[in-house]
């Protein structure tokens, strides 16, 4: 979790920082770093690889700290804004299954269900066919393809019916 305490603006001048100063670890912008060290003729920040365990421990704590001070009443209006604004977002909003379910059609015609339910029967019985086939050839017991015969046959129907109402919405148009 202290990896997530950055700072992501400026301590001297509140502007964002760029990736390239946050990455590099320090607090301030180029801008504000240079200004600083021509007024006080100091040295650029130092390389962020000599910062040690400490010197990290140290921000993230400060940012710990600032974080505390920040006032309840302050968090408390925050969460009752956003909670406001949630509240006004309709909840019934467009759900896009249902809009995708609507475009295909799911379902108008007797003759889609028909044929949707014969491509799963024909689906999971040609799966039971080619189990009971690889079961015979191994000579392993039934009880090894009872879990994978029956997952397979509904996989395999359900794909089988899929195709069967597809051969259905050709065959209206």
């Amino acid at each position: 979790m202290p990896d997530t305490f950055v700072r992501t603006r400026c301590s001297s001048c509140a502007r964002p920082l760029g990736f390239d100063d946050w990455s590099n670890g320090s607090d301030r912008c180029q801008p504000c770093v240079r200004a600083r060290s021509a007024a006080a003729r100091t040295p650029a920040p130092p390389d962020p690889l000599s910062f040690g365990h400490a010197a990290f421990a140290a921000r993230a704590n400060a940012y710990e700290r600032m974080l505390d001070d920040i006032p309840d009443e302050l968090v408390d209006e925050l969460v009752a804004a956003l909670e406001a604004e949630a509240a006004r977002m309709p909840s019934a909003g467009p759900n896009p299954v249902r809009e995708v379910l609507s475009e295909l059609g799911l379902g108008r015609s007797p003759r889609e269900r028909h044929w949707a339910a014969w491509g799963f029967a024909a689906g999971f019985a040609a799966n039971i066919v080619i189990a009971k086939y690889a079961q015979m050839t191994t000579a392993a017991p039934m009880s090894q393809f009872i879990g994978p015969m029956l997952l397979g046959g509904l996989l395999a129907g359900a794909t089988c019916s899929a195709i069967g109402w597809g051969f259905a919405r050709l065959r209206e148009r």
